[in-house]
């Protein structure tokens, strides 16, 4: 996604109008991983002149395919964020949130793929009632019941389970 500033420079225009759609490279992470699956992301937004600065809004979302944190179970999650940056010519020390050029050409790829990656959620469930994997069997409890026994305690926990049975007072 790569934009030329050649009009912004020479101040033909005052701004630049984005709207495109990315797809991820067959390398990247996003789309190599088991856990869900990236789908294109619509990307609008505006390059504009204030003066001699340069600044970037985009707006991008998309709807990915997860799998649910407790059954396993594909779900469609909403990938959307908001991109405000200014562009700037030379990097100073600090770490700041500006996009660095280095010729009249923008390339908006990594912007973008880093603003989703620092977004995305570590964990995404399919329902807030999902009721996840029996820890024993395995069957998915939202669609079957399993006949695993529920008195199955650690070993090392044990002793805590007649913890609140004793009537004495302390």
């Amino acid at each position: 996604m790569k934009y030329n500033l050649t009009q912004l420079t020479s101040q033909k225009v005052n701004e630049v109008v984005v709207d495109s759609v990315l797809t991820f490279n067959k390398d990247d992470e996003l789309s190599t991983n088991d856990t869900f699956c990236s789908a294109p992301v619509m990307v609008t937004g505006v390059i504009k002149r204030n003066g001699k600065n340069f600044s970037l809004e985009l707006h991008y979302e998309s709807k990915w395919t997860f799998l649910c944190g407790r059954c396993l179970g594909e779900t469609e999650y909403v990938i959307e964020g908001e991109i405000m940056r200014s562009i700037v010519k030379e990097r100073n020390d600090a770490e700041d949130d500006n996009v660095y050029v280095e010729s009249a050409v923008i390339d908006l790829y990594d912007v973008i793929y880093n603003d989703i990656v620092l977004n995305l959620p570590t964990q995404v469930i399919c329902d807030d009632d999902c009721k996840g994997l029996c820890p024993d069997c395995g069957i998915n409890l939202n669609t079957d019941s399993c006949n695993c026994d529920d008195e199955n305690i650690d070993p090392r926990l044990a002793k805590l389970k007649n913890l609140f049975t004793h009537t004495e007072e302390v």
